[in-house]
């Protein structure tokens, strides 16, 4: 576990470079546009760690946009500004689930594809570009991390690409923590996960082979 944080930083190294210029979605470095998604948590941690996928990050705002241009583009700067943001709603509220999980390991902060969508495009990105950029770094930085970490699949359709991509791990999937905020709340009991929701988790976490489990609502093919 000791060179994760070294192994991880190549990846990002080779992510905030990338000029792949995929369809569907904004890479401007020198506008301050970045691809990133990809963050080391807790690096020292011990435990069971995981990985938080969700689909891909949200229009960046204009003070992140201008932190990169005054300060540079470099990997190194990406974790900085992301530390800046880490108790934001959707990290905040991911994080209490992993917690709820007893997932007391690293958490890898990662997305199926690394750059935000167009300006007027709504939804996911094209499908051949989040093929790419699956193949192109999440994949690479789930073969770092040990088998036995969960993947944790933010919003249904994250969930439900990770429950085909990484039949190798335990996928987890929960509602969208800000987007659908009201099936998240849905888990909880004051504080805490409501007991089934907990018990189909653990029941989940301690099977012998890897599986998907879904705790939000009910949706079909879950």
């Amino acid at each position: 576990m000791s060179a994760l944080p070294e192994r991880i930083d190549r990846l990002g190294i080779d992510l905030v470079s990338c000029k792949d210029g995929c369809t569907g979605i904004v890479q401007r470095q020198s506008a301050g546009v970045l691809p990133r998604s990809l963050f080391l948590e807790r690096a020292d941690a011990t435990g069971r760690g995981c990985v938080a996928v969700g689909l891909n990050p949200g229009t960046s705002k204009p003070a992140e946009r201008d932190f990169y241009i005054k300060y540079g583009i470099t990997y190194d700067l990406v974790k900085d500004y992301r530390t800046r943001i880490s108790e934001k709603p959707y990290f905040a509220r991911t994080r209490s689930v992993i917690d709820q999980l007893g997932l007391t390991g690293p958490i890898v902060w990662s997305n199926l594809a690394k750059c935000e969508n167009e300006s007027d495009r709504d939804g996911l990105p094209p499908l051949q570009t989040l093929r790419h950029c699956t193949r192109r770094f999440l994949v690479r930085e789930l073969q770092e991390c040990p088998p036995d970490w969960v993947v944790l699949g933010i919003g249904w359709e994250a969930y439900r690409a990770l429950a085909y991509l990484v039949p190798e791990h335990t996928v987890i999937g929960i509602p969208h923590p800000t987007g659908g905020y009201r099936d998240f709340r849905k888990m909880w009991d004051t504080g805490r996960f409501r007991s089934e929701i907990k018990s189909r988790a653990i029941a989940a976490l301690d099977l012998r082979e890897p599986t998907a489990v879904w705790l939000g609502a009910e949706k079909n093919g879950a």
